[in-house]
């Protein structure tokens, strides 16, 4: 087993570090939000691994030899549980992924002297809720969904990261949950120890074959994308004149298009267009509304206007009806799309059913002024924190014990993770995990996104599916009763974190 899981590991990594390269050599302003330098260091000519350097730098992590246990939600036990001795004669994911889970939680034990246990609730806001009251020690990390989360941190069942002594800049932590400051503190964090967040963010797939017909309108997109250009506006001109009618004279799933979405995919084009509704990155503390800026709302009327164009005029586009997403996916499977954008849980099905190669891009830029290519995640994602039981003279292990698991997620989870994703028969070029580490790394954790009460939720994405043009006097309404709900939220947390 382990000697499989290596030889796909050492590719994996030959595969991410090309892929540094290549963003290295491409446009610097796209170059990741969060880079950290923790751990860089040389000795005699020779770089090491910046992940054992930095693992060094925690120094000595002791639990006592007693059990430590994370609790997690059912749909994300293969992040957490891996067990020894599993084969599939393919080598397939399942065995890739829980090779890669077990060493690392393998050597976790090791590095912290503890022995390693999950546990599955069947309800976890009331299993975090009664064992920060309680205290038992039956679990301390904590792998839930993201909206969930955010709700348990108002309440007070999870601890603030900033007080375990932790930075959160390093490689393994998306600096985009960093930004997801709640007066003052961090109470959840995704990154490379935990990839159900990076299933239900939202990408852009090609169809290579379709690209190279129309290799004159859209020539290499990596490239575009490296330079800076893959813009929102350049999106739009490209998916013009590919649609074409089967004969039938109905516009539906049995036709072909320059691009295939879902009604999600208007909320990607706000976000990816660098707009929010609320602004609560850790720079100063404050929290506020994004859009009550004039120059933020001309831009997202701007926005609006082109994501309209491109989901309504000149049946440019398909969407596909909520609920049956299945069908603009089937579309895409049969060569009648050249783009198709979903969630990255997608590109699995595309893998296995699709004969054509297909490639992932960034979802497209506002502008070429615009710095980084952006993308949100679903509320249904994972994320990981810690229970508030934690004891103070705990703090400081609890710190380290965190980043350890973080930073050895980083050296075989990730690998993994990438290695089912983009070194299958149907993408097997280092160009999509370079445009993958553009925009993970370079996520908005739009806070409205998880909490829904705001009502921000499905202003853009319902204007840009009915092509309305009343989004300006809808996110006043709701921005009306901004204040007195962030002050709910925020009174509950103080309350309750006292």
């Amino acid at each position: 087993m382990k000697s499989v899981t290596t030889k796909i590991l050492a590719l994996l990594l030959a595969t991410l570090m090309l892929a540094s390269t290549f963003v290295a050599c491409g446009n610097t302003t796209d170059t990741p939000e969060g880079e950290s330098t923790m751990g860089e260091a040389v000795t005699e000519g020779e770089t090491k691994d910046p992940t054992e350097v930095a693992l060094d730098e925690l120094g000595e992590i002791d639990w006592g030899g007693e059990e430590f246990a994370v609790l997690y939600h059912g749909s994300f036990k293969g992040e957490v549980y891996g067990e020894n001795g599993v084969v599939d004669p393919e080598g397939g994911s399942s065995q890739v992924i829980n090779d890669a889970v077990y060493n690392r939680n393998s050597l976790f034990e090791d590095r912290c002297n503890l022995q390693w246990a999950t546990i599955e609730a069947t309800d976890m806001n009331s299993a975090v809720q009664k064992e920060a009251s309680t205290g038992t020690g039956d679990f301390y990390f904590i792998d839930n969904r993201l909206g969930d989360s955010a709700t348990l941190a108002t309440s007070g069942y999870l601890y603030n990261l900033f007080n375990l002594g932790m930075t959160l800049d390093g490689d393994w932590w998306d600096s985009g949950t960093a930004q997801f400051v709640l007066a003052g503190g961090v109470y959840f964090m995704s990154g490379s120890l935990n990839f159900g967040d990076d299933g239900v963010t939202y990408v852009l797939i090609f169809n290579k074959d379709m690209q190279k017909t129309y290799q004159n309108t859209v020539p290499n997109p990596y490239q575009t994308a490296r330079d800076g250009e893959w813009t929102l506006e350049y999106f739009n001109n490209v998916i013009q004149g590919i649609s074409s009618d089967n004969g039938d004279g109905q516009w539906n799933e049995n036709d072909t298009y320059g691009f295939i979405n879902t009604w999600e995919y208007g909320n990607t084009f706000f976000i990816g267009s660098d707009l929010r509704y609320i602004n609560n990155t850790n720079s100063d503390g404050e929290i506020t509304l994004f859009l009550t800026d004039k120059a933020q709302m001309e831009k997202a009327l701007n926005v609006l206007e082109l994501s309209q164009a491109i989901y309504h005029n000149n049946n440019a586009s398909y969407m596909s009806p909520p609920g049956q997403e299945g069908l603009g996916q089937t579309a895409f499977k049969e060569n009648r799309g050249l783009f198709y954008g979903e969630v990255v849980n997608h590109l699995t099905p595309l893998t296995q059913e699709m004969e054509t190669e297909f490639g992932i891009l960034p979802v497209p830029k506002y502008d070429k002024a615009q710095k980084y290519y952006r993308t949100w995640t679903h509320d249904s994602g994972s994320t990981f924190s810690v229970t508030s039981a934690v004891k103070d003279e705990q703090k400081e292990t609890m710190g380290l014990m965190l980043e350890a698991y973080a930073i050895l997620s980083h050296q075989y989870l990730k690998p993994a993770y990438y290695d089912i994703m983009l070194t299958s028969r149907n993408v097997h070029d280092a160009e999509s995990a370079e445009m993958m580490d553009l925009m993970f790394s370079n996520r908005i954790y739009e806070m409205s996104f998880y909490f829904n009460s705001f009502g921000f939720f499905e202003l853009f994405k319902s204007a840009t599916n009915d092509n309305s043009d009343k989004f300006s006097s809808q996110y006043a309404s709701k921005a009306k009763s901004f204040d007195r709900q962030l002050k709910t939220i925020l009174r509950k947390l103080e309350k309750n974190t006292k």
